[in-house]
């Protein structure tokens, strides 16, 4: 699924950075940097016997030095060509934080305002008065828009992936249409914003965003294997992506490069990625007001912490703050991770459709000495059954959860059912879920029965009770 960077396996959501936190975990001294190196080494050799897994790029740094930087595996299949730490890789929407840092130094500049409204840089685009309403600059950067995203328009846009299209032609796809939902109002992954960003960006610049962004951060920061992916271009040492049908590898669809644009266009590396973690948490990019903005979630109306700043995901990892974002393209995903807390800084590139989220998650397990914890299975109580029996709503998806044969049971709307494994209560008073099929993705009711929070892929999100 393009530019989604946030895709479950059984519960699809928007969410983020795989990493899931459990209580009670063990831990032991962190590994020296060559028992790290030698543990990556271990777990890159492992998910390469999984099927389906083709290259990977690997990149981590702590206390400000590069440990690891190198690949696994092939760059290209059909040639049997090994990867090395120069392969280029797609990002997917781990591209949206370059995006987000680019307008925070035009704000830095004084040369936009985040409370400007869109409609002074689309004057001729029925987005905003239009329609009777005012999306701003921050609406754009927090998702909060609710401008419909280009990726969510089914058919429509599919039969276009192929293509190379303008800005105008982009644009067009969602031009008119009702807005999801009232600015400000709601959080929900939009493409459409982040593309509009990259235009903003273009008009301030007077540069294409691929010169704005190798003149602005690339060059400058010596990011020398990062750059806009262009489909045309030959650009040496370029990663190709794969997909799998029926557990068989094939070559991912074409994707015309043009449409992710700034939500999702740039190839790099593991190394390259860390360094520009790095880079961005330092005040090398944006001045440190500038990165606290763009790492303070956005609390909408009704309360709800949407855990997105601009360009970035705010959430934790085994009581760790953590500062992520992760991303899938066609025959690529992704996963770029800031652990402040303990200076860390990860990042995982996979040339298939799965694998950098669980990767990342190890290779945090081992940076930090945390032992896995193994799920339990305790029989749920009768009056825990009865506080999370019922109907919820994700985003557009219904979820419906039932008792079955002293069992709960999850299912989502056009998405198998699951067993969920109580793990007791945990330490806020609400109770503990995991998920049958894959005992990291958790979820955590609230004492009131009213919510649960789901955990998958380093992400959170809140699923609501609907009311009959």
């Amino acid at each position: 699924m393009l530019l989604r960077h946030r895709v479950l396996q059984t519960i699809v959501v928007a969410a983020a950075a795989v990493i899931s936190m459990c209580a009670g975990v063990a831990r032991a001294a962190p590994p020296s940097n060559d028992e790290l190196l030698s543990r990556v080494d271990a777990i890159a050799a492992e998910y390469l016997q999984k099927p389906g897994a083709v290259g990977l790029s690997i990149g981590v740094a702590r206390k400000g030095q590069v440990i690891v930087a190198k690949a696994y595996g092939l760059a290209d299949v059909e040639l049997d060509v090994p990867a090395n730490k120069d392969t280029m890789f797609r990002i997917g929407s781990v591209t949206k934080q370059y995006t987000a840092a680019a307008i925070m130094r035009f704000v830095e500049q004084g040369k936009i305002s985040l409370d400007d409204d869109i409609s002074k840089y689309f004057p001729d685009f029925p987005l905003s008065g239009g329609q009777g309403n005012t999306v701003t600059i921050r609406h754009l950067l927090n998702h909060t828009s609710g401008i419909p995203s280009y990726t969510d328009l089914g058919e429509e846009w599919h039969k276009l992936i192929p293509q190379e299209l303008t800005h105008d032609e982009m644009l067009a796809l969602v031009k008119g249409k009702p807005f999801d939902f009232k600015p400000g109002e709601k959080h929900k992954y939009n493409n459409t914003g982040y593309y509009m960003l990259g235009m903003i960006i273009e008009k301030i610049s007077g540069k294409t965003y691929a010169e704005h962004m190798e003149a602005e951060f690339f060059k400058p920061l010596s990011l020398e294997r990062t750059c806009y992916g262009f489909n045309t271009p030959i650009i040496k040492n370029r990663a190709k992506g794969y997909g799998a049908t029926d557990g068989k590898l094939e070559n991912a669809p074409h994707l015309g490069m043009s449409q992710p644009f700034a939500a999702g266009s740039l190839l790099s590396t593991g190394e390259d990625l860390v360094k520009w973690s790095m880079a961005l948490a330092s005040g090398k990019v944006v001045k440190p007001e500038s990165y606290a903005l763009m790492t303070t979630p956005c609390i909408l109306p009704d309360g709800e912490n949407s855990h997105y700043g601009f360009g970035l995901e705010i959430g934790e990892f085994e009581g760790h703050r953590s500062i992520h974002h992760g991303g899938g393209i066609h025959g690529f995903n992704s996963m770029l991770v800031y652990l402040p807390d303990d200076d860390v800084h990860m990042a995982v590139i996979c040339n298939s459709m799965a694998g950098s989220g669980r990767i990342i998650n190890d290779i945090a397990q081992e940076v930090l000495g945390i032992e896995k914890v193994v799920a339990k299975d305790v029989p749920i109580t009768s009056e825990v059954m009865k506080r999370i029996v019922g109907k919820y709503k994700l985003n557009e998806m219904d979820v419906k959860i039932w008792e079955q044969d002293s069992k709960a049971m999850l299912q989502a709307t056009d998405q198998p059912a699951f067993a969920l494994q109580w793990q007791g209560a945990d330490v806020n008073g609400g109770n503990e879920f995991r998920a049958s099929f894959d005992t990291e993705v958790k979820m955590i009711f609230a004492d009131d029965g009213r919510s649960f929070t789901l955990f998958q892929g380093g992400g959170q999100v809140t699923v609501k009770r609907i009311v009959e």
